[in-house]
């Protein structure tokens, strides 16, 4: 069984290609994300970016969850032609299953950090680069500024000539993670 096909980017894979391949450019140079996003759980950026081919307005969102700043996502997305993200990087959160026809199950599942694309089925997919592979680059990649370039890399996008925007996290939350372990048991008062 096939997942839910996007009749859009089947019917035309070639358009859904370009937008993906073809250089994109950002204007800003830092991406501050400070804003709540759709959840309350996230801040969330947006930024407009063009694109050669579309006239319309093409934007990248930046997500970054409250609590865990390594839990990030980057999105493309243009709304005049699909409505939700074309392109997609998840640094954390849940297995993504490719559930394509003719694919054994065990290379069916995708663990995170991955990317999301459509295949020319019309069918989302995740899939990892060669760096997300590798432990070493992978480990190098939970720094949201290192990882930005890379997708960047990936996506053609470009501030410039060659060069990437950082991203700067301002927040009245702060990034900690809490656990329920009391720290002071086992442990005897005089």
């Amino acid at each position: 069984m096939a997942s839910k096909i996007n009749q859009k980017v089947k019917e035309n894979y070639d358009f859904y290609s370009s937008l993906l391949s073809e250089r994109k450019s950002i204007f800003s140079e830092v991406i501050e994300i400070n804003e709540t996003g759709n959840n309350e759980n996230t801040l969330s950026k947006q930024e407009v970016l063009k694109h050669k081919s579309i006239p319309d307005k093409m934007v990248l969102i930046v997500d970054v969850k409250y609590n865990n700043h390594r839990f990030f996502q980057f999105k493309l997305r243009y709304k005049e032609y699909i409505p939700q993200p074309f392109f997609r990087f998840d640094s954390d959160g849940d297995t993504h299953r490719n559930r394509i026809d003719g694919v054994p199950l065990s290379e069916q599942s995708i663990t995170t950090p991955h990317f999301h694309q459509y295949n020319n089925d019309g069918v989302e997919i995740a899939f990892k680069t060669d760096k997300l592979i590798n432990e070493k680059e992978c480990k190098a990649l939970e720094d949201i500024n290192l990882c930005i370039a890379h997708f960047f890399q990936v996506s053609n996008t470009r501030l410039n000539n060659e060069d990437y925007p950082s991203v700067k996290i301002s927040s009245d939350k702060l990034a900690f993670s809490f656990k329920d372990d009391d720290p002071n048991q086992n442990v005897t008062f005089p």
